[in-house]
C-alpha cells in the first residue's frame, strides 16, 4: 500500500468499533482466534466502512442502498493517494478533479478532499446514485467541495456535464462490474476510451 495510506496495519476493531457502534454486532474470533469480521457478510463490511470513514476520515454520516456494491475503503484510498503523487502540485494550488461514475458512495471525492482538500464534480447516470450520494454530502456538509451532476444521456460520458470554460486537473473513473456475458462482447467504445483525454491534457467534451 501506499506509504500515506492509513489503512497499512491491522484494523483497530475496538477503536473503529467506538466510530461505529453498530460494527460491534460483527466482530468475533476468526479461525486464528484473531478479532475479525466476516467479510462474505454485506451487513458487517458496511458496517466497517461506516467506522472506517468515521473513525480516519471524519465523515459521520454514510450509508448506501443495499444493492450498490460497498467500495474497499484501503484500496480506494490507495488510489487517491497515487493520484496525488501523479498530480504533485503546488500545496497552494487548488485542485479540481471530475469523478466519471460517482455511485451511491461518493467514495472517491469522499476520501480526496478530505485526504487533499480537493473540490470534485462527481458525475452519474443513476439517480438513485446521485440521490444518496448527495444525502451523504448534505450530511457531513460537503456540499461546497463535492458537487454532483446528472448525466442525463447515456451516449455521453463528458457532454452535458463538463460547463463551458470548467477546468479540471484531473479525471478519473471506476468501471462498474460487468457480467461474464458482457465480458465475452467486443468492446464497443475501446476507440472512444482513448479519445476522453487528449495527449496535450485538454479534457474532450466530443463525449
Amino acid at each position: 500500500m501506499h506509504p500515506k495510506n492509513k489503512h497499512k496495519s491491522r484494523y483497530d476493531l475496538g477503536a473503529l468499533s467506538i466510530a461505529n457502534p453498530s460494527l460491534k454486532a460483527f466482530v468475533k474470533p476468526n479461525a486464528y482466534n484473531d478479532l475479525s469480521i466476516d467479510f462474505a457478510n454485506p451487513k458487517a463490511v458496511k458496517a466497517l466502512n461506516k467506522a472506517l470513514l468515521a473513525h480516519y476520515y471524519q465523515i459521520a454520516e454514510w450509508d448506501i442502498p443495499d444493492q450498490f456494491l460497498c467500495p474497499p475503503i484501503p484500496g480506494r484510498a490507495d488510489y487517491i493517494h497515487y493520484l496525488a503523487d501523479l498530480l504533485d502540485s503546488d500545496q497552494n494550488k487548488k485542485i479540481k478533479g471530475l469523478d466519471i461514475g460517482v455511485g451511491a458512495n461518493a467514495i472517491y471525492p469522499l476520501i480526496g478532499h478530505q485526504e487533499y482538500g480537493w473540490d470534485f464534480i462527481g458525475a452519474d447516470i443513476n439517480s438513485t446514485a446521485i440521490k444518496n450520494a448527495q444525502e451523504i454530502l448534505d450530511a457531513n456538509g460537503l456540499n461546497e467541495s463535492i458537487q454532483l451532476r446528472m448525466q442525463n444521456d447515456s451516449n455521453f460520458i463528458f457532454k452535458g456535464i463538463i460547463q463551458e470554460n470548467e477546468a479540471f486537473d484531473f479525471t478519473m473513473c471506476n468501471p462498474p462490474p460487468f457480467t461474464r456475458q458482457l465480458r465475452k462482447r467486443k468492446p464497443a467504445h475501446n476507440e472512444k476510451s482513448m479519445a476522453y483525454l487528449e495527449t496535450r491534457g485538454k479534457l474532450s467534451t466530443k463525449y
